[in-house]
């Protein structure tokens, strides 16, 4: 693009509470760039920079690029650093700092008010405040639970922001140490009997209110709002209910507790609901005590805290309302005492009446659900079916979750697809190919599904063994690909899809970015090339990868990588992916772009530096 057309576009500025991608290894000592292909050169287009995390384009030898730690926006004319257009206060203590800018109108910035996304007009010398985009929490200090983490702890921020050809804005979130709906923990990550079932962390979870939203992909609109178009938006209201016997009219003393998720649809013809409950006997054979047997379990309607209301739904025992279609499922705990329900209150189901005429009940909060004992025949346990406004308008901005960091993506110039790189904490490094809807699995799973066996095994005995959380330990790493796939929070309309290449061992990637034309050559038209988020592994290596005919797959040559995961032997171990090197010596590889010229540029942080690949 030119300078004149640029001028007269918005550049919006994503601000994050973000830092340093990883630790960052010195940069006294650094060699140079190397390539594998003899007919390809390097030359640096910009060096002497303080961590620069991303760039954008201007036109032909003049871009921005961004510091991550001094939160400066300099602008860079043929070589040489003309001038800083914006300077910000930016958090870097770890992950943070100013990490990304899109194509046209927005770049990543963070002042100490967390992760954001701000657009910033452009006059052709200076970047002015526009609007703020979205606003997302990064801090994770010390609690109770997670006496580890130093305080102020902020990695895991994510901080990438491009434009799809849809022309919607795409935000990355890494899951910022939470531990919950969006990473595949309906409950939170305590186990049922813990006082703490069904909240996540000192700042509540794990449903993703405006603390939570994290571990994703964002699709917004240029203007912040959300398309109508996003995966989730048919869910029209998602409710939450916090079940215990002190909600119970009269209030009795209870140990049991539930927690229940509840999603309605758009049309609002279908409230899908998931429940666990601890502490009360789903078999008649959990405990020796007839008195906790669970008798019946229904919603209940119209009334406020405190009161009581008749039977509307119900889902267990008597009445039984669930039956057009019969969707209920009940799971009782293998071991301990409990379990879990699912069902679904479809629009002419009821007791004397009707999901379509008790809908202005549930939106108004006027419902609760129960469960019933011997014990407590009216109702041992209870709780209020209230929405979160946040968590429902949080859920439809996201495009795809289960996602533990990252610090690239892009789109596939030929077909449009998005692909993303994920970091592992020990194991199973990925490429994804991501649709609307994905679920990536974590924290469930790394790697594919079929391996889940060696992510549980490395990430129990090596390395420390704690995925950078204690309260949910990689002990409670399924043991079967089925279960695994059983636990993970299937938003309705989300689908769980393993990656299209793995690393057996983390090897820690980074900016990635495809190829757009052939001006480095037609062997590399289309190609995804791959950065690295340390420089331990060949002084931070370029990988290079095709794509198949369809543009859906990683084409491989080597038979080793047929099941397209690179065995590699320890942590930053090359093993297997020997032919997919493209370069050495990148150092810390932030940004890849094609640049207006044809050739490729990479943004090197820990080297200070713009790298600009060409043909000789």
């Amino acid at each position: 693009m030119n300078a004149k057309k640029c001028s007269n576009l918005a550049k919006h500025l994503t601000c994050t509470f973000l830092a340093a991608l990883f630790g960052l290894p010195s940069m006294l000592n650094a060699q140079a760039p190397t390539l594998v292909d003899p007919n390809l050169r390097v030359r640096t287009a910009v060096e002497g920079l303080d961590q620069p995390t991303t760039m954008a384009f201007l036109g032909p030898n003049d871009f921005f690029v961004l510091e991550k730690a001094t939160g400066k926006v300099k602008r860079v004319v043929n070589g040489v650093v003309q001038s800083t257009v914006l300077d910000l206060a930016v958090n870097s203590g770890s992950e943070r700092g100013l990490l990304g800018i899109a194509d046209t109108t927005v770049l990543s910035e963070t002042p100490l008010l967390g992760n954001r996304v701000d657009r910033f007009a452009w006059d052709g010398s200076t970047l002015t405040m526009d609007q703020n985009i979205i606003h997302l929490r990064a801090l994770q200090p010390a609690f109770e639970r997670e006496p580890t983490p130093a305080a102020g702890r902020g990695n895991h921020d994510g901080g990438i922001i491009k434009f799809g050809p849809d022309g919607k804005l795409y935000i990355f979130i890494g899951d910022v140490g939470r531990r919950g709906w969006l990473q595949n923990l309906l409950n939170g990550p305590y186990q049922p009997g813990d006082p703490l079932f069904g909240t996540d962390d000192n700042f509540g979870g794990p449903e993703p209110d405006d603390a939570h939203l994290t571990g994703s992909i964002l699709r917004l609109n240029p203007d912040g709002t959300t398309p109508a178009d996003n995966p989730f938006t048919g869910n029209g209201h998602v409710f939450v209910a916090r079940l215990d016997g002190s909600q119970e009219n009269p209030p009795n003393a209870s140990t049991a507790k539930g927690y229940a998720a509840f999603f309605l649809n758009q049309e609002g013809t279908a409230l899908r609901f998931f429940v666990t409950v601890t502490g009360l006997d789903f078999t008649g054979t959990q405990t020796a005590d007839p008195n906790d047997d669970l008798l019946n379990a229904h919603i209940h309607a119209a009334a406020p805290p405190g009161m009581n209301a008749g039977v509307r739904f119900g889902f267990f025992g008597q009445p039984f309302n669930d039956t057009n279609p019969n969707d209920v499922v009940v799971t009782p705990f293998a071991s301990g005492v409990g379990g879990t329900v699912f069902s679904k209150w479809d629009r002419d189901e009821g007791n004397n009446t009707t999901l379509t005429a008790q809908l202005p009940n549930i939106l108004a909060g006027l419902s609760y659900i129960n469960f019933h004992t011997r014990r407590l025949p009216g109702g041992e346990i209870r709780g209020q079916i209230e929405e979160n406004p946040q968590v429902t308008a949080n859920i439809h901005k996201v495009f795809s979750y289960g996602l533990r960091n990252s610090f690239g993506f892009d789109f596939d110039p030929r077909s449009g697809n998005l692909w993303l790189e994920q970091n592992g904490d020990d194991t199973f490094t990925e490429l994804n190919l991501v649709e609307p809807g994905m679920n990536g699995g974590w924290i469930q799973v790394m790697g594919p599904i079929a391996r889940i066996d060696q992510f549980k095994l490395i990430e129990t005995t090596m390395f420390g063994g704690n995925l950078q959380q204690s309260r949910w330990p990689p002990t409670n790493i399924a043991d079967s690909p089925e279960e695994a796939l059983a636990r993970m929070v299937m938003l309705p309309g989300a689908h769980y899809s393993d990656p299209e290449f793995s690393w057996k061992f983390e090897v820690a990637p980074a900016g990635i970015g495809f190829m757009n034309g052939r001006g480095i050559g037609p062997q590399y038209n289309g190609d995804l090339f791959v950065g690295a988020a340390r420089t331990t592994l060949q002084g931070g290596p370029l990988f290079h990868f095709n794509l198949t005919g369809n543009r859906r797959k990683i084409g491989v040559d080597d038979p080793r990588l047929e099941d397209r995961v690179a065995d590699n032997l320890d942590k930053f171990d090359i093993t297997e992916s020997e032919s997919l090197l493209f370069g050495t010596n990148f150092g810390i590889g932030t940004d890849i772009q094609t640049g207006p010229n044809g050739n490729l540029f990479v943004v090197s942080l820990s080297n200070g530096a713009v790298y600009e690949i060409f043909r000789r």
